[in-house]
């Protein structure tokens, strides 16, 4: 595996975290900071692409999708 194969799984995996604890944590302040950091990072330093940057993002907005909906059944 070259360098920037696991460069890549490192970064897949750390924003992959960062997701998991993002869905833990969600409806607390600034929730989604660690996740959006790395992300941005990781696409900064070209490790996940372009495709991969808006898919992660979306991820993120489907978490708080599923939070507010999850709300707005309970009110």
């Amino acid at each position: 595996m070259s360098q920037a194969q696991r460069d890549h799984e490192t970064a897949v995996s750390w924003i992959n975290s960062e997701i998991e604890n993002l869905i833990r944590d969600i409806g607390k302040p600034n929730a989604s900071a660690a996740a959006t950091s790395a992300i941005t990072l990781a696409f900064l330093l070209r490790v996940i692409s372009d495709a991969e940057h808006r898919h992660f993002r979306d991820r993120i907005d489907q978490v708080y999708e599923r939070h507010n909906a999850q709300l707005k059944g309970a009110a």
